[in-house]
């Protein structure tokens, strides 16, 4: 009989810590302590590109939310929810926007309470709109298309800038530089990678380009998984740009910068926007012979902040790589959704939705100001800074509250 009495308990304390749908017709999830009950774990998902080409970058970010996990759960885990600890459960893409969704599905039947995610706009798009779907709150890490949250979701929130401010600080910066500068720089290639990604932030500069003393002489987009960018080297070395301004992932970002290198035509200055690789950790300790002072406009930790530079020591201890821009914008997702949760007091997803609605968050590693939503779903005060690299190293060069180097600019 004591056996049979011990079982039932467990399973009772097992059923009051699997994770349930807010968005069902009861309302309330299994371990909400709303109904007296005490959580004795609360589900949250992952969704990055754990293996395909953009496996590097999405694995460097599940271990940005692992860290963040790992540091609520020592501390004591949830306290509104008596001490409940977070336990992730990791969703891979693939990169493939179809897998996205059917992983969000998987991961609503798994019980989370909400998800952090994609890297890529092209997931995140049909990943957050299914999420919409189910009501689960979907966290944004980092995945730039405007569109994300133009679309008037509920459950959408995302930490990074939009493309259309990525672009916007490129601009500003370029002419911040100019002005820091006796050589004007006047002309551009701007060369991107071909999804939504690359082609939004393109055509936004590309708009504003003339207005702000910038000649755009060509646009040239590639597929991210290209083997072989030579024409487009052909197209930079004949036209001679002062600048190449790059939006790339990690293998493209690579193969540009080694054929601009090995074409003997030297650029003025090399800058990312957004870029996939410039502001890459593998990129910026890897290829130190041939990326000396490229510039990235990008998101990145705070390098004035105590607390970022902590983390990014906790991080190279636990994981021995360093913390890169992705995964500190990981970790810092991680933290707003727990703190989210901590500040709903249950698990329920609705209530955790309208916690996430009402974040004034401070205690983060950002270069910015709290993390507040607006009315979409947008971090109100994100922005990204100007990083340049320095002997395999990345520093912040601009704006001046965050900067821990001066720009060399122009670069040759």
């Amino acid at each position: 009989m004591k056996k049979f009495i011990g079982i039932l308990a467990a399973a009772m304390i097992v059923i009051s810590g699997c994770g349930g749908n807010g968005a069902s017709g009861e309302g309330e999830s299994n371990n909400s302590n709303d109904t007296g009950e005490t959580a004795e774990v609360v589900k949250i998902g992952t969704l990055h590109p754990l293996s395909g080409g953009l496996a590097t970058e999405g694995q460097e970010m599940r271990d940005g939310i692992r860290l963040a996990i790992e540091e609520v759960n020592e501390a004591g885990g949830i306290q509104s929810l008596n001490g409940a600890h977070v336990e992730l459960v990791e969703a891979d893409h693939e990169g493939v926007p179809e897998k996205g969704v059917s992983e969000v599905q998987r991961l609503d039947r798994d019980g989370v309470v909400g998800i952090i995610g994609t890297y890529a706009s092209g997931v995140a798009l049909p990943a957050t709109q299914e999420a919409e779907r189910a009501g689960i709150p979907f966290v944004i890490d980092i995945a730039s298309a405007n569109e994300i949250t133009e679309r008037g979701f509920q459950y959408t929130y995302r930490l990074q800038p939009p493309a259309s401010l990525m672009a916007e600080n490129f601009l500003q910066y370029f002419n911040a530089l100019n002005e820091m500068s006796d050589t004007k720089l006047k002309t551009a290639i701007l060369v991107h990678e071909d999804s939504i990604f690359g082609t939004s932030i393109a055509g936004l500069i590309e708009q504003k380009a003339e207005a702000n003393g910038l000649e755009v002489l060509t646009t040239i987009p590639h597929s991210a998984a290209t083997a072989d960018l030579s024409t487009t080297i052909n197209r930079i070395k004949s036209e001679q740009p002062d600048i190449v301004v790059a939006t790339t992932y990690l293998r493209d970002g690579t193969l540009l910068i080694n054929g601009i290198n090995e074409s003997g035509y030297k650029p003025k200055a090399i800058i990312g926007v957004a870029n996939g690789a410039f502001s890459n950790a593998q990129f910026i300790t890897e290829e130190a012979a041939i990326n000396q002072h490229i510039m990235d406009v990008n998101y990145t930790i705070n390098p004035q902040s105590d607390l970022a530079n902590e983390v990014k020591e906790n991080f190279k201890a636990q994981y021995n790589k360093n913390l890169s821009p992705n995964s500190a914008y990981s970790y810092t997702a991680a933290k707003v959704l727990i703190d989210a949760i901590e500040r709903a007091g249950s698990t329920d997803r609705e209530a955790i939705k309208d916690a996430l609605k009402e974040t004034n968050y401070s205690d983060h590693i950002l270069p910015q100001d709290e993390i507040v939503f607006d009315e979409n779903g947008q971090n109100a005060n994100a922005q990204a800074v100007l990083s340049q690299l320095f002997d395999g190293d990345t520093k912040v060069v601009y704006p001046e509250q965050f900067k821990n180097e001066d720009p060399v600019y122009p670069a040759n």
